[in-house]
């Protein structure tokens, strides 16, 4: 839905961009928004703000925002995926060494991975179906325990 904002000025249209995607404290907050963009510091800038929001080419103007939204978010997911795929593959297979060159556990970045893992689950849920096959079964204390094997550090001859 391609909308016309020929009929808001350019202070509106700042308005309705501070307060559909602007960040703290802007980002829904309309009476902070119309304060900055109107350079009203009066104690009426709350209600001016709410009945700006109430026209209707405001609305519609909002609502094209929203649709954008909309996009970027569906994009947003694609993005998060694959940059979580890399961090679980990267954090999963890294060597760790210290500034001396000894191997280091891998239990920190395997962690990361852990997390990521849970990230990417929360994005994409496991259908119930599916659920039964991928259960992990702990010792009754309902986690997942990880053994971690150090590698043996070299003895130093003196």
């Amino acid at each position: 839905m391609e909308t016309s904002n020929t009929n808001l000025t350019d202070q509106e249209i700042l308005f309705c961009d501070l307060f559909a995607h602007g960040e703290a404290p802007f980002g829904g907050n309309a009476a902070r928004c119309y304060q900055e963009v109107f350079n009203d510091t009066s104690k009426r800038t709350k209600s001016r703000a709410a009945r700006l929001l109430a026209r209707p080419e405001i609305q519609e103007y909002l609502k094209s925002l929203d649709e954008l939204t909309y996009e970027e978010a569906k994009y947003m997911k694609t993005f998060l995926r694959e940059n979580l795929i890399s961090i679980i593959e990267e954090c999963s297979t890294a060597e760790l060494r210290d500034r001396k060159g000894v191997i280091q556990s891998p239990a920190a970045m395997r962690s990361i991975a852990v997390n990521a893992v849970k990230v990417l689950a929360e994005l994409y849920p496991v259908k119930a179906a599916q659920e039964s096959k991928l259960k992990i079964e702990g010792s009754g204390e309902g986690g997942i325990t990880f053994n971690v094997i150090m590698p043996e550090q070299p003895k130093q001859e003196s």
